[in-house]
């Protein structure tokens, strides 16, 4: 397992979490069923479940020329938001 950093930029604010995964695309669905839509300012609840959904079905895109780093674009409403993943460790330190 290896921990992933989750940065999601939407509506003009960063929001920044950890995952333990095995791999991206499973980061990538933990970071969509653990996250507190509630902390998100104007993420529209109504439709969160639909959208995390969504998400997590998608294969989040390496980036180019680096190493680890993937990202994923995803509507929200009339807005745009954008999740980058980045294999940070492959394990925690106690």
């Amino acid at each position: 397992m290896a921990i992933y950093t989750l940065i999601l930029e939407y509506d003009g604010a960063t929001y920044m979490s950890q995952v333990e995964a095995s791999d991206e695309q499973t980061a990538l669905g933990a970071w969509s069923e653990e996250q507190d839509i509630c902390a998100i300012d104007g993420f529209p609840l109504i439709d969160a479940d639909k959208i995390l959904n969504n998400l997590a079905e998608q294969a989040p895109t390496p980036v180019s020329k680096l190493l680890n780093v993937w990202n994923s674009t995803f509507a929200v409403g009339h807005d745009l938001a954008i999740l980058h993943l980045i294999k940070t460790d492959t394990q925690r330190d106690n």
